[in-house]
């Protein structure tokens, strides 16, 4: 069985001036996640460090939109995320993500490893490796180009996406007029934001990436059923 390891490393951790506050505003997080997207999950989110926190994921298109979710949840801190995919050589806890070793975690950080050497100053936080070297260069340059034009948003901005997410929306089609509503805008304002954003590029390129993510999975010809 083929999984996605996911590890989150909170970015400059030391600097943070109340990080007993901080992970516990972590912890708060990773328990909802844990709940919204249980069916994902073959291992929940847990916390291993301080500053580090991993899970088990079966094979799903919400990759991204968990790690989005996490990544816009957990602000004004930044996180950077490796994520692999391989098998498990332990057994998987499924109570939480401690103790099970494979190449799955791995890659997930060698990930992590590849952000701290080409992070494109500062704008990329987020990266893949698989044993498909191709398809995992593909998919990092898209999620580089994602990266920039997140890196680039206003706080005004970042509420668009975050927005999205707190509707379980994470594709470019969605109804401008329900959104505008939910965040108190006019449509002529929304869609000014909107298209400032880059948001529906944005979007469109997670779609990508995680395509090639998933058919990359699916061409090891292991992905079975939990």
């Amino acid at each position: 069985m083929i999984y996605i390891a996911i590890i989150g490393d909170i970015i400059s951790s030391r600097e943070i001036k109340d990080r007993h506050e901080s992970q516990k505003q972590l912890q708060k997080l990773l328990n909802q996640i844990n709940s919204q997207y249980k069916t994902v999950l073959k291992s929940p989110f847990t916390i291993t460090t301080g500053d580090e926190f991993q899970a088990l994921l079966f094979p799903d298109s919400r990759v991204f939109q968990i790690i989005d979710d996490i990544a816009i949840g957990f602000q004004p801190y930044q996180i950077r995320f490796g994520i692999g995919a391989g098998g498990m050589l332990t057994a998987v806890n499924p109570k939480q993500s401690i103790g099970s070793d494979g190449p799955a975690y791995w890659h997930a950080r060698a990930a992590i490893d590849y952000i701290h050497d080409n992070d494109d100053y500062g704008s990329s936080h987020l990266a893949v490796m698989l044993d498909d070297k191709e398809a995992a260069q593909q998919i990092n340059a898209v999620l580089a180009a994602c990266e920039f034009i997140k890196s680039k948003w206003t706080a005004t901005q970042t509420e668009l996406l975050s927005g999205l997410l707190g509707k379980g929306i994470y594709e470019e089609k969605f109804s401008h007029k329900e959104m505008a509503q939910a965040l108190h805008l006019s449509p002529s304002s929304f869609n000014k934001r909107l298209k400032s954003s880059g948001l529906k590029i944005y979007l469109r390129n997670k779609k990508a990436a995680t395509n090639i993510l998933l058919n990359a999975i699916e061409t090891k010809g292991e992905v079975t059923d939990g």
